[in-house]
């Protein structure tokens, strides 16, 4: 029986194991910053209070790169054609959010017919970026997702919203300028009959498009997690307790 988990390590790719020819992955395309930006000033922050924007030299800079490593391997063979595929994909999303329509009907183009190679690919695409933010914060491999993310496996564990992303407005709003992109890090949700994690989720922003994708998982799976890496599910334990409690103390002051 195939291990659900593999140990997180940051000497080793996050995607395949391999210790050979690591090297980083973008958190955002790098094709698709300078799609974006087109030579334009790159600025790196966030919204938090206080935060200092920095500037990135080029769409190479190591700012935009995950610290946790990927093989040359996995970064080039086994997933380049999910990033070509999700460029392309997203190049006609936004184009058709600018239009008004729903970006998500990108899908109905007759090249992503369910279960197709340009449709996976697609979702590889997501499902490495999603390896790769839980491998960020020291998370380990899960097999399902990664599998499918450098294409040993078709079963797509993958699921994802797409609409417009409200931070890009309150950019634009503030400051007129139509270029942004962003991530979401790592979200995790919880079972609030079980107390166990059952999925991991993040988000992609390209110009005005959000992306928000994740994956869920049953309570037996949630139980291995928390027994096998029970730091790891402690921390998310955490975390969204804290996200819970500071939400609330933002709810009362409003």
């Amino acid at each position: 029986m195939a291990e659900v988990f593999a140990p997180h390590d940051p000497d080793r790719c996050c995607l395949c194991g391999s210790a050979q020819d690591l090297t980083g992955e973008h958190k955002v395309k790098a094709s698709t910053i300078r799609s974006l930006f087109s030579g334009e000033p790159m600025m790196i922050g966030t919204f938090d209070e206080g935060a200092r924007p920095r500037r990135a030299q080029s769409s190479k800079s190591k700012a935009f790169h995950f610290q946790s490593r990927v093989c040359a391997a996995c970064n080039s063979t086994r997933t380049q054609d999910a990033d070509v595929e999700f460029a392309r994909f997203d190049e006609a999303a936004r184009e058709l959010l600018a239009q008004g329509a729903d970006p998500a009907t990108a899908f109905d183009d007759p090249r992503y017919a369910l279960g197709s190679a340009p449709y996976l690919n697609v979702f590889r695409y997501l499902a490495k970026v999603l390896a790769c933010h839980i491998a960020e914060v020291g998370g380990p491999r899960f097999t399902a997702l990664v599998d499918f993310a450098i294409g040993r496996s078709d079963a797509n564990p993958v699921s994802v919203r797409m609409g417009a992303d409200g931070r890009f407005q309150f950019w634009f709003d503030h400051t007129g300028d139509p270029e942004f992109a962003g991530h979401g890090g790592l979200g995790a949700t919880f079972s609030k009959r079980t107390g166990l994690a059952n999925g991991f989720a993040s988000s992609l922003t390209h110009g005005a498009l959000r992306y928000e994708f994740g994956i869920s998982f049953n309570w037996m799976i949630g139980l291995l997690l928390r027994l096998q890496h029970p730091t790891f599910h402690q921390r998310l334990a955490e975390v969204r307790r804290d996200a819970l409690a500071a939400a609330d103390s933002a709810s009362e002051a409003a």
